[in-house]
């Protein structure tokens, strides 16, 4: 019954880093919170979000008192993440839906690897992608599953 009070009270809180310093600071809390008298329950870097890593605590002092004084730490941000908000921020986008016709992609799996193109068509049921491949003779429109995709340059928004 302990264990259940314990997840309803402890929350996430934000601590601005310096960007590019993500893990390197999470790695420093962790070595603190293990090694000392801390009420952190876990350390988390989303590295979607730049400059930003998140303690699990019951309270905000705790966080701040965890990060007082580290390097790269610039602050910790007030308030509170709830656990349906943090889900929400590390559940992945299908990459399908990321794409938009016009991107210049290349292929990083199958027969045609190392080739360049751009997307003329998505099918984001099937989560393929029809793509005109810019390397060949001729125009060789060919469907690839959106997995098999890295996006080299986005297309231009229209406004």
């Amino acid at each position: 019954m302990a264990e259940e009070k314990k997840v309803e009270l402890s929350r996430f809180y934000a601590l601005r880093v310096t960007q590019g310093q993500e893990y390197n600071v999470a790695y420093l809390l962790y070595r603190r919170a293990t090694s000392g008298n801390y009420k952190v329950y876990s350390i988390l870097v989303v590295p979607a979000l730049k400059g930003l890593v998140f303690v699990e605590s019951d309270a905000l002092y705790e966080a701040q008192r965890l990060a007082y004084g580290l390097k790269h730490v610039r602050g910790v941000i007030g308030g509170a993440v709830s656990l349906a908000e943090m889900e929400k921020m590390l559940k992945p986008k299908p990459l399908v839906e990321q794409l938009n016709v016009g991107d210049l992609v290349e292929i990083i799996r199958g027969p045609f690897t190392g080739m360049r193109g751009k997307i003329v068509g998505i099918d984001k049921s099937r989560n393929e992608v029809k793509v005109e491949l810019a390397e060949a003779v001729f125009v060789l429109p060919v469907t690839i599953s959106a997995e098999d995709l890295k996006v080299i340059k986005k297309a231009e928004e229209e406004s």
